[in-house]
């Protein structure tokens, strides 16, 4: 074989890859430059070649080109990116204010619609408390609080005054103005002087209410569902779920409790008044012949403190009185006719035939009429509540609503509450203390979920609505 023919060598990869690689401008350019200044020290110029013994380190490729050209606008676009925030903080901040602003003045001045009902919701729930009035005052003007807040204690202009169950003497007997404890007061206002000028209701006949056919879990002629069915007291307690009228589709629980004989209805009272409250189930045995109870008067709860014992407005129990009567509050008053009387009522000191009452209020119902407006809920936003009412037939109706507890945190509007006792047959009606004091005993059992901070007793309370059992010699 002629060892200088030529031979057909497998190109290797290194070969390869310099005859595909591309050499860039630069290169030739830095390899011009070595050509010139070999030539000017008198050197050999630089073969094209030794451009590739450091190929590795000075590759310079299509691909490579592609690149650097996407990264130079990434690079810019990253220096820029601070100034551009700087420039867009100010008005990101001027557009949050105008947001915040204008939601405001929505909230605030729109008249009506759903945004206008959960405002004066709010600042209605805000303004009927005692300790959290703060809620709505700082957020709202008073212009705007005074649209959507009826003040309780003002006189509504059509509500109910004197009744024509109330008897007078003709001369006034005047009851003290100063908080005093319980006192024996004069006969002239615990015995009439006059001629009855109404047929006292009777004792309930065998089923007055219409129930002694219903058992625990039928539903009642208000359509709701019977739990507690006590033929032999003519007590009958129903449960109800309902949805607001105002907030659907938010939910709100309550129970109403139908008394056939009123003249077993009365106002107890605790017995260390303006000291100590007693809660419902320690004033039902302080008693000894009451079975069942809700409560009545609102009492001095500064900062949720109170002890039950300060009374609000005037009570009288059992031909005793204690409290102060006040102007500013409805009357919810019993008489020896075993009629429930519900008005602003003036002074008791001229009436002969109160022999239970309390003040609080409103009134709810009257002439078997609704009283309260639907649109607004009452103008008392919604908590738990408590009230008592009378059929035609005499029949006593108490209602207590729950609510600040899981899983019904609203409790109910004063409408939803006369609502439901024109639902029972209500012709007359009238608030009690709401909030964390309502509740409602039976026999051993709250029967209610009230919000106290002992919901197994409930708070202390200055007095309740009591009902005796028929088997107690009183009746």
């Amino acid at each position: 074989m002629n060892s200088n023919q030529p031979t057909n060598t497998p190109k290797t990869e290194q070969t390869e890859s310099k005859e595909k690689t591309f050499v860039s401008p630069e290169q030739l350019e830095r390899l011009n430059k070595q050509n010139s200044d070999a030539s000017a020290d008198g050197q050999k110029p630089a073969s094209s070649h030794a451009l590739f013994d450091d190929i590795d380190s000075d590759e310079y490729t299509e691909n490579d080109a592609s690149e650097k050209e996407t990264e130079t606008p990434t690079q810019t676009s990253d220096a820029e990116e601070p100034q551009r925030k700087r420039v867009l903080w100010p008005f990101i901040t001027a557009g949050c204010v105008l947001f915040v602003i204008l939601s405001y003045l929505l909230v605030a001045y729109i008249p009506t619609g759903p945004i206008a009902n959960l405002r004066n919701v709010y600042i209605q729930t805000a303004m009927s408390t005692a300790d959290h009035q703060w809620l709505a005052t700082w957020l709202f003007s008073d212009e705007v609080i005074a649209r959507a807040w009826t003040d309780p204690t003002i006189k509504p202009p059509d509500a109910p005054e004197d009744s024509e169950f109330l008897e007078t003497a003709g001369t006034d007997t005047k009851i003290p103005e100063t908080t005093a404890p319980i006192t024996e007061v004069s006969t002239d206002i615990t015995e009439s002087t006059l001629e009855e000028v109404t047929e006292p209701v009777q004792p309930s006949e065998p089923d007055i209410l219409g129930l002694n056919e219903l058992k625990v879990g039928d539903i009642d002629y208000a359509g709701n569902k019977v739990i507690v069915a006590d033929k032999e007291e003519g007590l009958f307690i129903s449960e109800f779920v309902l949805t607001s009228h105002l907030l659907a589709p938010l939910k709100y629980r309550g129970y109403a409790m139908l008394i056939d004989d009123p003249s077993r209805v009365f106002v107890g009272s605790t017995p260390k008044p303006n000291v100590l409250g007693y809660r419902i189930g320690e004033m039902m045995d302080h008693y000894g012949d009451v079975i069942a109870g809700i409560n009545a008067s609102g009492f001095a709860d500064q900062n949720d403190s109170g002890t039950g014992g300060d009374i609000i407005g005037a009570c009288f129990s059992e031909g005793k009185f204690w409290g102060q009567y006040t102007n500013t509050m409805a009357s919810v008053v019993l008489t020896k006719e075993n009629k429930l009387v519900v008005g602003w009522l003036n002074d008791w000191s001229k009436y002969t035939n109160i022999r239970d009452g309390m003040q609080f209020g409103p009134v709810l119902v009257d002439k078997g009429k609704n009283l309260i407006d639907e649109a607004s809920g009452g103008g008392w936003g919604y908590h738990p509540r408590a009230a008592v009412g009378q059929r035609e037939d005499g029949a006593i109706i108490m209602i207590v609503i729950d609510g600040r507890v899981d899983p019904y945190p609203l409790g109910c509007t004063l409408w939803e509450m006369a609502d439901m006792m024109v639902k029972y047959g209500a012709v007359t009606a009238g608030g009690c203390d709401g909030g964390s004091s309502v509740v409602l005993g039976y026999g051993d059992d709250i029967l209610n979920c009230n919000s106290s901070a002992n919901p197994d007793y409930g708070r202390k309370i200055p007095n309740a609505f009591l009902v005796r059992s028929k088997k107690s010699e009183k009746n």
